[in-house]
């Protein structure tokens, strides 16, 4: 279709050029020699069929013809390069469905880590507690899931197993110093295959497990704040409390150490088209590397409910 066109390198040189009424000066913005610049018009114009400048001695003038190639050179090219800048930044922009739970307990407060990292790439986070088609839909680069990792997908990388458990205020362990009669905050999640706290109260001594008051929030953020705020215990991710756990804003209520779940994970999902892309890769290696890092700090928590257990 473009088979008689002129090559893209001309049209560069031709354009410069004219714009800067210099060789010289164009050679100078394209970094190459003003013969280089010389030698790309000649061909042009023999191409073309006419000249396309007015040589004099120490400048150069567009022809009628030249004016009107400029025009539509200038406007060609810059086309062009917005449509290649458009690219450049969708190559370097990962955007991440996740829920906000996630992102503002965990992720966000490491991300400028990455971008320390990998200051030319950015991630642009979009939250939701429904998931994201990010097969088909190509507003999403990649998923960070709560679950169970699908062992059989390809799709489907493992990035953290953890362990959910109870944590409260230290005021609020002094407050409720037995199971009987605790407020334990815990999350409905509209994914109906993650667990309910329900029948781990099963575990609790008698009559305990009768006088425990759940109260529901459709998200762990709320959970936790309630906990945060001496309300009750929060029944929550492990991996979502780190900074409170680390503060000691929150730790293992003593009298609800046995209830725990175990088994849940962490899980990106790459779209095939993504699979390769360097960007995704890359982000998906720190996480991981995050998510290790993050292991050690829960396994404090897991001896210190361990400590718990045994005493009683």
């Amino acid at each position: 279709m473009f088979a008689r066109l002129p090559s893209l390198n001309s049209f560069r040189a031709f354009e410069a050029a004219a714009r800067l009424r210099s060789f010289k000066a164009a050679a100078a913005e394209l970094y190459v020699t003003p013969t280089a610049i010389s030698h790309q018009i000649r061909q042009l114009e023999a191409q073309m069929g006419t000249l396309l400048f007015e040589r004099k001695t120490r400048s150069v003038a567009l022809t009628q013809e030249g004016e009107a190639l400029l025009a539509v050179t200038h406007q060609a090219l810059k086309q062009l390069q917005s449509g290649v800048d458009s690219i450049r930044r969708q190559a370097s922009t990962i955007t991440v469905s996740t829920t906000s739970a996630f992102a503002s307990l965990w992720l966000v407060p490491r991300l400028e880590d990455f971008r320390q990292q990998h200051p030319a790439l950015d991630v642009v986070l979009k939250t939701s507690e429904s998931k994201a088609d990010i097969e088909h839909d190509r507003r999403f680069d990649m998923a960070i899931r709560y679950g169970h990792c699908p062992a059989s997908d390809p799709q489907s990388v493992l990035l953290y197993r953890e362990t959910l458990c109870c944590v409260a205020s230290a005021s609020y362990c002094e407050q409720t110093q037995s199971a009987e009669n605790a407020i334990i905050y815990t999350t409905r999640w509209q994914n109906t295959d993650l667990p309910s706290v329900e029948p781990l109260l099963n575990s609790l001594p008698s009559p305990a497990a009768a006088s425990v008051k759940l109260r529901y929030f459709d998200q762990e953020t709320h959970t936790v704040q309630a906990a945060l705020a001496s309300q009750g215990a929060a029944f929550v991710s492990t991996l979502l409390i780190q900074q409170p756990l680390r503060e000691k804003w929150l730790i293992p209520h003593p009298a609800l150490a046995s209830l725990q779940q175990s088994g849940l994970e962490y899980y990106a999902v790459i779209p095939d088209r993504h699979r390769q892309t360097a960007a995704v890769q890359q982000f998906v290696v720190w996480l991981r590397q995050m998510l290790t890092e993050t292991e050690s700090s829960s396994s404090v928590l897991r001896f210190s409910h361990q400590r718990i257990q045994e005493t009683e």
